[in-house]
């Protein structure tokens, strides 16, 4: 009973035994409860383990990328570790993607950036430096390190070494992506798909007017079961006919219409990545 009517059982508890019911152990040997239990498990905790740790690292993902918890992200890949696949479900709610995979090749969402060793470049070119730096920064990345590794590469009529340049690796266009260290498992990265489209925006814009029409329910005091009349506008996007049918099933919406002439100045209004959303909100 404690655990989900934690008070009246704890009472008991103390009453009969002295002690809180939530510091004891689990009783065994009852007609209820089994005298043996299953085997500690220490496979399973270490994997969830990981998965809370993607899931806290999957949001500090999110958040550096610009995007809010409520606009869905299309894929997202883990790369490394453990076969997570019982945990997918899991971790696609708790990160907001709607499909979560397994990768073997983190360098498939990765490009080659070179930089130059501006310390060396000075003292090579001297005055053509600024000219050379131009070069770099317009040169294809990949085709040039091949050059370099072949000692062939040159900019501005300077021959280009590794001593040159520096290389690093960074997340291609459209992707957002961390690793972290596991003392378990190793490297474990989580890549997520950050590219936004109609159909995805339109399932975050759902999400979010449901949010704040609730939050006004709860302002009205109305009771789970009440029926409202609701009029949405918005502004800067549309709204899929199956995401407003949603919003109409989630916010128990009797009836309601979107975009239906013009917004009245007293309704309740909000704003969302350069998107200004009105509602009214009625019995």
């Amino acid at each position: 009973m404690a655990p989900v009517s934690p008070f009246m059982p704890d009472k008991i508890h103390r009453d009969l035994a002295g002690s809180s019911v939530h510091l004891a152990d689990w009783p065994l040997g009852s007609a209820l409860v089994e005298r043996s239990l299953p085997p500690r498990d220490y496979g399973l905790e270490q994997q969830m383990n990981l998965v809370r740790a993607l899931a806290e690292t999957g949001r500090r993902v999110r958040a550096e990328g610009g995007r809010r918890q409520r606009l869905p992200c299309r894929n997202g890949w883990i790369i490394g570790g453990p076969d997570l696949t019982d945990f997918h479900e899991i971790l696609s709610e708790e990160l907001n993607v709607e499909n979560l995979m397994t990768e073997a090749d983190i360098d498939r969402f990765q490009k080659i950036v070179l930089e130059p060793n501006r310390k060396a470049l000075g003292a090579k070119c001297r005055s053509d430096l600024p000219a050379v730096l131009a070069k770099l920064d317009t040169a294809d990345p990949d085709s040039l390190l091949l050059e370099i590794e072949a000692g062939i590469a040159a900019l501005a009529g300077y021959q280009i070494t590794m001593s040159d340049i520096e290389v690093r690796r960074t997340e291609k266009d459209g992707y957002s992506a961390a690793t972290l260290a596991d003392e378990d498992f190793g490297d474990v990265s989580l890549v997520l798909d950050m590219v936004i489209d109609e159909e995805l925006m339109s399932r975050g814009l759902a999400r979010d007017v449901i949010r704040r029409i609730q939050s006004k329910r709860k302002e009205l005091d109305l009771a789970i079961e009440d029926s409202i009349s609701l009029s949405v506008w918005i502004e800067g996007a549309e709204m899929a006919d199956e995401d407003w049918a949603h919003v109409q099933s989630e916010t128990r919406s009797g009836s309601a219409t979107l975009n239906e002439g013009s917004a009245p100045n007293e309704a309740d209004s909000f704003g969302v990545d350069g998107i200004t959303i009105v509602f009214r909100v009625s019995q």
